[in-house]
């Protein structure tokens, strides 16, 4: 069965945990505990069983002094990608980074990206690692605090986040458990279509049973994307989201305006419950987006504004990936006789690797749209 029942959904919540037990008491747990009632959200089980605290990974985190990490030497990740193997005092196991961990470490002292650099040939860079990883935090920054956050995963010691002991990461579990609190509420009846957990960082994208037929484009169906992070953004992204259905078959993936973002900082859960019941506005917007999306239905592209999406593609991806499908957009271009939509269809087959930047194209689409509408 894809659904859950509301005292399943109580697994997610570590009680041990002074957070957790914050959530309980104050996000319904006592009613969800006894309740056989079914959680309206299909495909979440699966999210769900990943999860429950200490099922798939152990999390422990350390309030430490920068004098108390040790440089350890560098290991492989399981991608190939070199990291930085790093002790703690008195604590028995070292721990190997994520490139994002590097940043954090580094980010104090304005060498984030060029600590990753020197860590793409860590054997003819090693000494310079080193030193400055005993200059600043050995000497020059030993004294500030920082909190290591950590994982274990199939037994491996992780450090996955770098960031000031003021930092509270509103963590997966947590977020999950209060995404499906809100939806059943609000009495939403989505589906959660696809998803993506790792220990650092999630992405759920969730799908209304509504769809919209929209006269002379196609369908569109909308949803929105939960986006956990423990990159330097350091906060939770509520994306409401769009994809249309071209009536030539293509398709455009929007991200529309109105994000809802909650900072991971703080002990107070009644913000973030009061931000993540912002999703009651979706639908409307949803209906203001429509009308956009029919006002911008005749528009075809030309060379101008095939010109001004390429700068943005680039601005997003850079010059060098740009490169790497430069000829087919260049074809897509020249084909004037494309509406904007069906353009933008043809666009979404441009391969992106960075699930970011994808975001980052996707809002592009939705912020050109706008534009046009206005003109």
């Amino acid at each position: 069965m894809s659904y859950v029942k509301k005292k399943e959904l109580i697994q997610l919540l570590d009680r041990g945990n002074e957070i957790d037990q914050l959530v309980f008491d104050s996000v319904d747990g006592e009613e969800y505990a006894f309740s056989d009632e079914v959680i309206q959200i299909e495909g979440l089980r699966e999210s769900f069983e990943q999860l429950i605290p200490k099922t798939t990974w152990t999390k422990i985190d350390f309030p430490l002094s920068y004098s108390q990490l040790s440089l350890l030497g560098t290991q492989q990740d399981n991608e190939g990608k070199a990291q930085l193997l790093i002790g703690v005092d008195d604590v028995e196991h070292s721990f190997i980074t994520t490139t994002e961990a590097v940043y954090q470490l580094f980010e104090p002292v304005s060498m984030g990206t060029y600590a990753n650099f020197l860590l793409d040939d860590p054997n003819e860079h090693y000494n310079l690692l080193e030193h400055n990883f005993q200059y600043w935090f050995g000497d020059k920054i030993a004294k500030s605090t920082v909190l290591l956050r950590t994982v274990q995963e199939n037994g491996q010691y992780i450090a996955r986040c770098f960031a000031s002991q003021r930092y509270q990461q509103i963590d997966n579990h947590i977020l999950l458990y209060c995404t499906a609190w809100a939806l059943n509420k609000l009495k939403f009846n989505f589906k959660l279509t696809s998803q993506k957990i790792t220990h650092s960082r999630m992405r759920l994208n969730f799908q209304s049973d509504e769809v919209y037929e929209i006269n002379g484009v196609g369908t569109l169906s909308y949803g929105f994307s939960v986006v956990n992070s423990e990159s330097k953004a350091h906060a939770v992204e509520f994306l409401p989201t769009c994809n249309i259905i071209n009536k030539d078959g293509t398709s455009v993936p929007i991200v529309l305006d109105k994000t809802i973002k909650i900072r991971h900082l703080g002990k107070e859960i009644k913000p973030i419950v009061e931000k993540i019941l912002e999703l009651g506005q979706l639908p409307a917007h949803v209906e203001r987006a429509v009308d956009t999306i029919q006002s911008v239905k005749e528009k075809k592209i030309d060379s101008l504004l095939a010109y001004k999406i390429q700068q943005s593609l680039i601005e997003i991806v850079g010059k060098k990936s740009f490169k790497k499908y430069q000829e087919k957009y260049t074809k897509v271009s020249s084909e004037n006789t494309y509406s904007l939509l069906e353009f933008f269809g043809r666009l979404d087959e441009l391969p992106v690797d960075d699930e970011d930047k994808q975001l980052l194209i996707e809002s592009m689409f939705w912020s050109i749209i706008q534009s046009v509408a206005e003109q």
